[in-house]
């Protein structure tokens, strides 16, 4: 679940190396973006939309695939939805990959707020962190054409165009499909995000709850919008 496209990233990562699951992915572009929303707020929609579908749905497992969720809520879900595995997305962020390269961390608002790994690292000299609250949604709303989004990038990504950043941590899902438009911008970087390794986790849980399908000969991927 996500607010919006960024998470279909992560679902195709998923489905990589998961071809036989049935997935729904739930998009809530009603309440988009999650960037700027109060954790009340965060906590009492993800709660809603998880336990509406699961009384629709036999869900075996569900994917927060956007960092804000993550960040936020990710606790608050797990006391709340006792028997009901679920995973969160966080940004890749390692310390001693990055210690001695220029760093650049792109996230909403609240998860860097409320992000305690993104925490440790504000006092870095050589990591530099970047909050947007509505960018996701300016990347929904350009339906592909990202490019429309260059100018806008340009400006508020103004002051780091002169501390060789070396490395991109993308710390929201919808941030992957930017990657040219940033590539214009700072050069040739190296970018990083989780989505390999929730999917990984997916995997794991399902093998050892001993749920992952082996014989779906017709998985099926249902998008489903604010419910």
């Amino acid at each position: 679940m996500d607010s919006g496209v960024g998470g279909v990233w992560t679902l195709n990562k998923i489905k990589a190396i998961l071809p036989k699951e049935n997935y729904i992915y739930f998009m809530d572009r009603f309440n988009a973006p999650y960037g700027n929303k109060s954790t009340v707020k965060l906590k009492k929609l993800a709660y809603r939309h998880i336990a509406r579908l699961c009384k629709v749905f036999d869900i075996k497992l569900v994917v927060l695939a956007c960092n804000t969720l993550s960040s936020v809520c990710y606790n608050f879900l797990k006391r709340k939805f006792l028997t009901l595995p679920i995973i969160k997305i966080e940004p890749f962020l390692n310390p001693y990959e990055f210690q001695n390269k220029n760093t650049l961390v792109l996230a909403t608002i609240n998860t860097i707020k409320h992000n305690k790994n993104l925490n440790i690292y504000k006092d870095y000299s050589n990591i530099f962190l970047k909050g947007y609250g509505s960018l996701a949604k300016k990347i929904d709303a350009a339906n592909g054409n990202y490019e429309q989004l260059l100018p806008y990038l340009k400006k508020s990504l103004n002051r780091y165009k002169d501390k060789n950043i070396q490395n991109i941590v993308l710390g929201c899902t919808h941030f992957n499909y930017i990657k040219k438009q940033l590539t214009k911008i700072f050069g040739e970087v190296d970018f990083f995000e989780n989505s390999p390794i929730v999917a990984n986790r997916v995997e794991s849980i399902l093998l050892k709850l001993g749920k992952k399908n082996k014989k779906n000969k017709q998985p099926q991927t249902l998008f489903v919008y604010k419910i």
